[in-house]
């Protein structure tokens, strides 16, 4: 069971990050060494919330596995995936299923509405380039980044939503 000032802490670092994400389009590493440090402290000082098990560490490295993947191919940036990693050192295991399944169906959701904006938005190049025969460029039109921590922090509240409302 997660403490409130835990989540509350994590929505407050979230939510700096998502701002800085969409500002700069990057997540410095800074953030990633600062949820390093903060996971050791945790797991020895709040054992209760934070047991040292093997599985702490199933999720961190399946997002360093899936994001390098995605990385590979355009789709995720490399500081997404390795600050997500560590927020899974950060926050409590017991919550790793449940944020995974909200972050999944966030990125599916913002996915979907920041797809269709970007077709309604382009529309006529898009329509130019599909009688053209462009297909390549109606890709790559679409295909632009969009920042991740904003995902991650709308996540992190429907876990919270759901834990407490």
């Amino acid at each position: 069971m997660m403490n409130k000032i835990i989540f509350f802490a994590i929505l407050a670092e979230l939510a700096i990050v998502a701002y800085y994400d969409i500002k700069t389009q990057k997540i410095s590493n800074n953030w990633s060494i600062f949820n390093g440090v903060l996971a050791v402290i945790l797991y020895i000082a709040l054992p209760e919330y934070y047991p040292f098990e093997l599985e702490i560490f199933l999720f961190p490295l399946l997002t360093i596995f899936i994001g390098f993947l995605l990385y590979l191919m355009n789709i995720m940036g490399a500081g997404d995936s390795k600050y997500l990693a560590t927020l899974f050192l950060v926050m409590p295991a017991d919550n790793h299923v449940i944020y995974f399944e909200k972050l999944v169906a966030s990125t599916l959701v913002v996915g979907a509405f920041y797809l269709v904006w970007k077709i309604i938005k382009s529309y006529s190049d898009m329509k130019g380039h599909f009688y053209a025969g462009n297909f390549r460029q109606i890709i790559a039109m679409i295909r632009s980044s969009f920042s991740y921590a904003p995902v991650m922090l709308i996540a992190w509240a429907l876990l919270g939503l759901e834990k407490w409302f």
